[in-house]
């Protein structure tokens, strides 16, 4: 229920960045960043792995593999065979971003009627594939993501 549910969310963001281009509320061009943003979250969250150390669901994990699996198959991203940019690793995804809209209203679509009348077999489905299936290349996202660890920051408050 929880990965479903931040999966309602995030699809919605990244549906709503259609409509808020068409709007002029944000530039086209903010429009690519945001997608790219979005998607580099997703291979972040990836690269963490689906599942904690007890097993349990890992949700921003999940639902990334979900959109990103499902980007996939509607054409907005390929995983293209031959060298990538760095010219050491093979295979890359390519993004098409003409199709990002559509690929994104269409999951919205798919996750809100999940959602809306409570599909289980349908999010099961969603999950089977992307999260525990060979379309998402979770090995290849997670070894080029981690070569590059972010650094993490504790604050304290003084009072």
């Amino acid at each position: 229920a929880t990965m479903l549910e931040e999966l309602k969310a995030q699809t919605g963001a990244l549906y709503y960045l259609d409509l808020l281009a068409k709007k002029g509320v944000i530039t086209a061009e903010m429009q690519r960043q945001s997608y790219v943003d979005s998607i580099v979250w997703s291979f972040g969250h990836i690269a963490q792995g689906m599942y904690n150390e007890e097993g349990q669901r890992k949700p921003y994990s999940q639902l990334s593999a979900i959109q990103i699996g499902f980007l996939m198959d509607e054409g907005a991203m390929e995983w293209v065979d031959g060298p990538a940019a760095n010219g050491r690793d093979q295979g890359a995804f390519k993004l098409n971003f003409d199709k990002l809209p559509v690929a994104c209203e269409r999951l919205m679509a798919k996750v809100a009627r999940i959602k809306a009348i409570n599909d289980k077999a349908a999010a099961e489905a969603l999950s089977k594939r992307y999260v525990d299936g060979g379309r998402v290349p979770h090995s290849a996202i997670g070894e080029r993501v981690l070569r590059f660890p972010k650094n993490s920051f504790v604050y304290a408050v003084d009072l």
